[in-house]
């Protein structure tokens, strides 16, 4: 039911409201990102991609000897708190365990980390006043307030508060106020974030439409002691949103690897 919400929605904003999804929006220098029909299919892999003359995100520390991906611990633009919680993790990987890769476990991505999630596309719906940036696996999604400030005191999130505003064509989204937590984590390799995280991502159509990239600047004082900047892309996949439920899929992921897992999210009371 809620997919076909969503696809409803997306086909409703674009078949129903033209001036936004077409000439208006076109005119305005608006990037056209959603549809019923198409989706992005992520292209860049489990890496950010680097970006030229700017710091680089942490990259793959090295595997295990079970094949488990190692953090880049020593990475010179860590603080010293990031590091010792990278080691920590590797530590335990070496001894045995699975190394934390947050949408295999079905704990959301974050944010970067979230645009590093290559098994499943991404959709869009957009309005006048939110973008929905959804994801396939596990219908996750992040809305991005458009042209407001950011609230005095966020609640923090998974996700964050995202307020963004469309400039030159490109859709621009300041996200603040993220959960502190051991399994929130800005790439795929389990580099840790504080409260402070902060990220700006610039998202815009390339490739003459057939694809689409995000260029992403993080901060984060107690993780990293400088700004550091990154790519990823995806390409448009023509196809509309499945049904794909993540923690149906995922019970026997200990047994099968052999090796022990992090937990899964469990909701033990109701959030409403």
């Amino acid at each position: 039911m809620f997919k076909k919400f969503l696809l409803w929605s997306a086909a409703s904003v674009a078949c129903l409201t033209p001036g936004l999804a077409a000439k208006e929006t076109q005119d305005a220098g608006v990037p056209n990102l959603m549809s019923a029909d198409f989706g992005w299919q992520p292209s860049s892999g489990l890496d950010f991609l680097p970006i030229d003359g700017k710091v680089a995100p942490t990259r793959r520390g090295g595997v295990s000897q079970q094949g488990e991906r190692l953090s880049d611990a020593e990475n010179p633009n860590l603080t010293s708190w990031a590091a010792a919680q990278m080691r920590k993790r590797n530590d335990e990987v070496k001894n045995g365990h699975r190394a934390f890769e947050a949408q295999s476990r079905c704990w959301p991505g974050g944010v970067p980390g979230q645009l590093l999630f290559v098994a499943e596309p991404v959709y869009f719906i957009q309005t006048p006043k939110e973008v929905w940036i959804i994801w396939e696996r596990d219908h996750l999604v992040r809305r991005v307030f458009l042209n407001r400030e950011h609230s005095p005191h966020p609640k923090p999130s998974w996700f964050g508060e995202s307020v963004g505003r469309y400039e030159n064509g490109e859709l621009v989204v300041d996200t603040i106020g993220f959960v502190e937590n051991e399994l929130s984590v800005v790439d795929s390799y389990a580099t840790p974030h504080t409260k402070d995280l902060h990220v700006v991502e610039h998202w815009k159509l390339a490739d003459g439409g057939s694809a689409l990239e995000a260029t992403v600047t993080v901060d984060d004082p107690g993780a990293f002691k400088t700004s550091w900047w990154a790519k990823a892309r995806w390409q448009k996949i023509n196809r509309g949103m499945q049904e794909w439920v993540c923690a149906e899929n995922n019970l026997g992921y200990e047994q099968f690897f052999k090796l022990p897992e992090y937990p899964m999210p469990v909701a033990n009371t109701p959030d409403f």
